[in-house]
């Protein structure tokens, strides 16, 4: 009789136990309060160690542009020359250049700048996501997000990527920081988004986000003359720090608002797929001035391909290329959800911002990395509906349904994200490196020009870098580069492959073919240097 009482006993003490959080089971306050980031501080070291471990060499993508732009502007701020590119603002290079100066090789700092914004974003997203929603939404998205393949591997890829994404959270943490909305927070908020603006231009999505909750979803106010006054403040704190760039682009373009974003929109309109990117750089795109002359080529196509299709085919792309199968699976869910349930102002300053965030990348060609800040949106959805009272209430055991779905989703992104990245790491083209400990320190300076596909080569023999053209016979080649004064000529398996796609003839693609061979003599270039595996060669140009 005593055993079935302490039994019965036990139970019941067992069903008095009291979690700080439910869903995660934890019952300690020092767990409960330490637990987001420890997350964050493994994510931040074990990232960190993989990346100064394995990513010695940038690779042939996203990090072509690291290579080409922002070393390049990097290096000219450091000469006093703060270049107006039109595609970016100038912020990212400015902070390059700074911490380059101070702690040396520009790539392992523009790969420890992505890392440490990779914490900070999600320390901010905890905290973000914890005022609006709860501390279960906002730890499963923080785990979520750490845990996506692509995040992971921009986390360690020399870009303004996560930079751009820890400036646009901070932004958003402002206008829900406090239970009352400070005019101080309002244009803080503006201040940071147009820090954000001044990295990418997408971030334009953050004021009018921003005065769309304002004026329209009345956020802070019912007093129309309060929510003047603070769309006023944040837009202050907006334009404040635009001001001095716009002047600058007024004096190096006759442009304040100089941008060339325009082309991207032109190549996804009238390029894409109807042309090589190549032929699109060098001839098509030069007949585009303006975001104007883009739309009014062919207004019902416009609208028709960004404001329609591409709404559907960037959410889809999403689905298949940003997020593991069962978490793409459970944000349709999730978003079928969102439909039932009431929002707080909080969280309709949130998702008015995750929709314009998605909004304003749709007249840009696809590519994942632009949806990394969406990830903030997508996984909240995610976490909204794995915690919802519906599947509280389906359990197995103490376990309801939403913890196991989330365990499932977790568990899938974690092994995809450990399988893609294992290889995606060290994919950059180590031939470079080796290129480059062959050649004498002699000749690597800036007053040489050296000729290739992609910007390494120049980079770590510390020359100036010119990008060959679309061109289609040997001869013209030589020609070309002895017109630029070219003094070296980099080919890898890359270079001939480029180059043998640029002609129908057989013999000039065989002419191509052969600059791989060192053992081939070329009249007009002199070889320097070469790798067999992967093959790879350093000419000297004859003159």
């Amino acid at each position: 009789m005593k055993s079935k009482a302490k039994l019965k006993e036990s139970k019941k003490s067992a069903k008095s136990v009291e979690y700080k959080s439910d869903f995660f089971k934890i019952k300690s306050e020092k767990v409960y309060s330490n637990f987001p980031f420890v997350i964050i501080g493994l994510y931040f070291f074990i990232v960190l160690i993989a990346a100064l471990s394995y990513h010695r060499i940038g690779d042939y993508g996203v990090e072509t542009d690291f290579y080409e732009g922002m070393v390049y502007e990097a290096k000219e701020f450091l000469k006093g020359n703060l270049i107006v590119e039109g595609y970016k603002g100038p912020l990212y290079p400015i902070a390059l250049a700074v911490l380059s100066f101070l702690f040396g090789d520009f790539f392992r700092v523009g790969v420890i700048i992505c890392i440490v914004s990779g914490a900070i974003f999600l320390f901010f997203v905890f905290k973000t996501l914890s005022k609006i929603f709860s501390y279960e939404v906002a730890v499963g998205s923080v785990l979520l997000i750490s845990s996506n393949s692509i995040f992971i591997q921009y986390s360690y890829s020399a870009g303004t990527d996560l930079f751009f994404c820890m400036l646009a959270i901070i932004s958003i943490y402002y206008l829900v920081k406090g239970e009352r909305l400070k005019s101080s927070y309002i244009f803080l908020a503006g201040l940071v988004a147009a820090l954000a603006f001044l990295t990418r231009t997408n971030g334009l999505f953050l004021p009018a986000a921003a005065l769309t909750g304002f004026l329209i979803f009345k956020f802070s106010s019912k007093k129309y003359s309060t929510l003047l006054i603070h769309s006023v403040i944040y837009s202050a704190g907006f334009i404040l720090l635009n001001i001095p760039w716009s002047i600058y682009k007024y004096i190096k373009t006759g442009d304040p608002f100089y941008d060339r974003n325009f082309t991207n929109t032109a190549w996804e309109l009238y390029g894409k797929g109807k042309m090589s990117w190549d032929y699109w750089q060098s001839v098509e795109s030069l007949k585009f001035n303006s975001f104007t002359d883009v739309i009014l080529r062919d207004p019902g196509l416009f609208v028709q391909e960004i404001l329609i299709k591409n709404f559907y085919e960037h959410f889809v792309s999403d689905l298949d290329k940003l997020l593991s199968l069962p978490f793409a699976i459970a944000l349709v869910i999730g978003i079928i959800f969102l439909f039932i349930r009431k929002y707080v102002k909080k969280e309709v300053m949130f998702f008015v911002n995750i929709f314009f965030a998605f909004l304003v990348l749709l007249p840009a060609f696809y590519s994942e990395r632009f949806s990394l800040f969406l990830l903030v949106g997508y996984s909240t959805v995610v976490m909204l509906f794995l915690v919802h009272s519906t599947l509280s209430k389906i359990r197995f055991g103490s376990v309801s349904l939403g913890q196991i779905l989330f365990s499932i989703i977790f568990i899938y992104s974690m092994y995809e994200s450990i399988n893609y990245n294992s290889k995606q790491i060290d994919i950059g083209p180590k031939e470079v490196l080796q290129i480059a400990q062959q050649v004498d320190s002699k000749i690597k300076n800036e007053s040489n020009l050296v000729v290739a596909r992609k910007p390494h080569i120049a980079y770590y023999l510390n020359m100036r870098y010119h990008k060959f053209p679309y061109i289609t016979s040997y001869d013209s080649l030589i020609n070309w580069m002895k017109s630029k004064n070219a003094r070296y000529f980099f080919v890898s398996t890359f270079e001939v492959g480029t180059l043998i796609n640029y002609t129908n003839s057989r013999a000039e693609k065989e002419k191509f073919y052969n600059l791989i061979d060192p053992t081939v003599n070329k009249t007009d270039l002199q070889l320097i240097a070469y790798t067999f595996e992967p093959p790879s060669v350093l000419y000297e140009i004859k003159y």
